[in-house]
């Protein structure tokens, strides 16, 4: 298959945008949640886009962080994902499955993976991905290539969304152990980018994709508070 009927095939697989009415159902169930159970304030809305081509990044301390994205935006998202998720709740697995996001297998090359990106992206999508490809404690830790390899090959602006909770997510230990809603802020920066790489069309080498990755992060960092930013501090104010 040529690479002309390999992208029309792409574009029509990942047809921007996609389940609509089973994302919104998931939407507005979150919001419903989100308004009854837990504090979430949002900040930054006004540096939203008002449309795509956008690449989202974020944090990644707890699965509920997917959360952040679609709660702050009113974007028709994608997600892009670790395909096995390890060491997620059995019932945190089922919500990617749901929303049918990109997966990603990790330790591969990832060739159809970047190929969905790139078609929901040339349609002016909005595709999100959290760099460091995996749920971890804070602070912030090394990224993992990909997102940095993403924004480098498809030069699109990328935008940063720090979500935090004071509360580890705890929705139902802290109302029964602080009598309150657990805390959740997600923060929204500036749109930055594209990152350039110099010639159309040239992969990114080792060096490039590393330089890009410390970007991302440290915008990223930007939105949370210091105490999560961990190695990436330098320049924030």
């Amino acid at each position: 298959m040529g690479r002309q009927e390999t992208k029309t095939e792409y574009l029509t697989k990942y047809h921007y945008p996609r389940n609509q009415f089973r994302r919104g159902l998931l939407r507005g169930g979150i919001a419903l949640l989100a308004k009854i159970l837990i504090d979430y304030k949002v900040f930054g809305t006004e540096n939203l886009p008002e449309k795509g081509p956008l690449l989202i990044v974020g944090n990644h301390f707890h699965f509920l962080d997917t959360v952040g994205p679609i709660h702050s935006t009113k974007y028709p998202l994608e997600f892009i994902g670790d395909a096995e998720m390890p060491n997620a709740p059995i019932s945190m697995k089922i919500f990617p499955r749901i929303w049918d996001t990109l997966r990603i297998a990790q330790g591969t090359a990832n060739l159809a993976a970047m190929r969905a990106a790139e078609a929901v992206l040339e349609q002016d999508g909005i595709l999100a991905i959290f760099p460091e490809g995996h749920v971890h404690k804070p602070p912030l830790g090394t990224p993992l290539p990909g997102a940095a390899f993403m924004a480098l090959r498809l030069g699109v602006p990328i935008l940063p969304i720090g979500t935090f909770s004071e509360d580890n997510w705890d929705i139902f230990g802290t109302l029964r152990s602080k009598r309150r809603k657990a805390r959740v802020v997600s923060r929204i920066g500036k749109p930055f980018g594209p990152l350039a790489i110099g010639e159309p069309g040239k992969l990114p080498g080792r060096a490039e994709v590393k330089a890009a990755g410390q970007v991302i992060m440290e915008k990223i960092a930007e939105m949370l508070p210091i105490a999560a930013r961990g190695p990436y501090t330098t320049g924030i104010v």
